[in-house]
C-alpha cells in the first residue's frame, strides 16, 4: 500500500466537513479568514511554461472509494469556461461539492489550481506577484501566451484579493475529486506526478512513480471522459516523450476532440497550439492545426483505434 493511501479518506472527509463549515459560516457572515499560500506553489523555471508543483515521492490516493455523486450534474465545464470571476464560480460550486458531487470537486480543483499554480507560473509566486503589465514586459511565457495570461489575470482578481477564501488549497480539492472516482481528476493527478518526475533521479523511485502514474491513468480512461483523455496526452509515461518517435500525444488529443472536447477556435487548447503555428487562422479548429503536422494520418488512425477500444471497454489494450 502506497504512503498516501493510508488516511486518504480522512483527508477527503476533513475537506468535505471544512467546506460544509465554511458554507454555514458564509451564510451567517462569519466566514474564516484564510491567507495561507498554496501548499506547493512553485514559480516557473526558465524555459518551462508549466512546472511541477507536488512532492514527486508521494503516491496518489487510492481511487476505489466512491463518494455519492449528484445525479445529472450541471455542465460545470461550460460554467468554468465562461466564468469571469473564478471565486464566484467556486462559491457557487461549494454546496454541490460539500454534498459529494465529485464533478463539482474536480472543477473546484481546476479553478483553484488556475488561480494558484498557473497564476504563479505567469505572474510569480505568492508575495512576489507581478502586475499584468510588468509580467507582460518581463516574463517570456506571459508575453508569449498573452491572451491566456490576460484571461487568467482577470478571472483570478477576486480570488487573489479576498481574505476569506477557503479555496486556495487546490491539491486538497484535487485529492477529494480523485478519492471520489472522478476520471479527469485522476488524469490531472497523473499529469502532476509526471511533472514531479523531473526532481526524481534515482531509478527505483522513478520506476515506482511511473507505475503509480500508469495505475492512475488506467483508472482515468475508464471514465471515457474527453477531458481525461486530453490530460493524459501530456503524460509522457503514457504517450511517450515529447519530440521522439514514440510520442503519440497528438493521437490522444485528436481522440479527445472526437469524444466531444471543445476544440474550436474559442477553446483554450486551440488558442494554445495556434500560438505555435505560423499558418494558424482564427476560423480553424485544433484538428485543422494537427492536419498540417507530420504523421497526421498515423495519429488520426491511432485516435480512431483509441476511441474504438474505449467504446468497447478494452482498456487493457490502451494502457497494459
Amino acid at each position: 500500500m502506497s504512503r498516501m493511501r493510508v488516511g486518504s479518506l480522512v483527508v477527503v472527509t476533513a475537506f468535505v466537513i471544512a467546506l460544509a463549515t465554511w458554507l454555514l459560516l458564509s451564510d451567517s457572515g462569519m466566514a474564516p479568514v484564510t491567507d495561507r499560500p498554496p501548499r506547493n506553489a512553485v514559480p516557473a523555471t526558465e524555459g518551462s511554461a508549466d512546472v511541477g508543483a507536488i512532492d514527486p515521492l508521494v503516491a496518489p490516493p487510492h481511487p476505489g472509494i466512491n463518494l455519492p455523486a449528484t445525479a445529472g450534474s450541471p455542465d460545470y465545464a461550460a460554467q468554468y469556461g465562461s466564468a469571469g470571476d473564478l471565486l464566484s464560480f467556486l462559491e457557487a460550486l461549494a454546496p454541490a461539492a460539500a454534498e459529494g458531487d465529485v464533478d463539482a470537486m474536480y472543477y473546484a480543483a481546476v479553478a483553484s489550481r488556475r488561480c494558484t499554480r498557473q497564476y504563479a507560473v505567469l505572474f510569480g509566486p505568492p508575495g512576489k506577484e507581478m502586475t499584468l503589465e510588468r509580467a507582460l514586459a518581463k516574463s517570456h511565457w506571459t508575453r508569449y501566451y498573452e491572451q491566456l495570461a490576460r484571461k487568467i489575470h482577470a478571472q483570478c482578481q477576486r480570488f487573489k484579493t479576498e481574505a476569506a477564501n477557503p479555496f486556495i488549497e487546490w491539491q486538497n480539492l484535487l485529492d477529494a475529486a480523485v478519492e471520489g472516482g472522478n476520471g479527469p481528476a485522476k488524469a490531472l493527478f497523473a499529469y502532476e506526478l509526471q511533472n514531479g518526475m523531473i526532481r526524481v533521479q534515482d531509478p527505483a523511485p522513478r520506476e515506482q512513480l511511473t507505475g503509480e502514474i500508469r495505475e492512475l491513468a488506467r483508472d482515468a480512461i475508464r471514465s471515457k471522459e474527453p477531458e481525461a483523455i486530453f490530460q493524459l496526452a501530456f503524460v509522457e509515461s503514457i504517450t511517450g516523450r515529447s519530440g521522439t518517435p514514440e510520442d503519440v500525444a497528438a493521437a490522444w488529443m485528436l481522440a479527445a476532440c472526437q469524444r466531444g472536447l471543445e476544440c474550436g477556435r474559442d477553446s483554450e487548447p486551440f488558442q494554445f497550439f495556434c500560438r505555435w503555428d505560423p499558418s494558424c487562422h482564427p476560423s480553424e479548429t485544433l484538428v485543422d492545426l494537427f492536419r498540417r503536422r507530420p504523421r497526421f494520418e498515423e495519429f488520426q488512425r491511432l485516435a480512431n483505434e483509441l476511441n474504438a477500444r474505449l467504446d468497447a471497454d478494452r482498456f487493457g489494450e490502451i494502457i497494459p
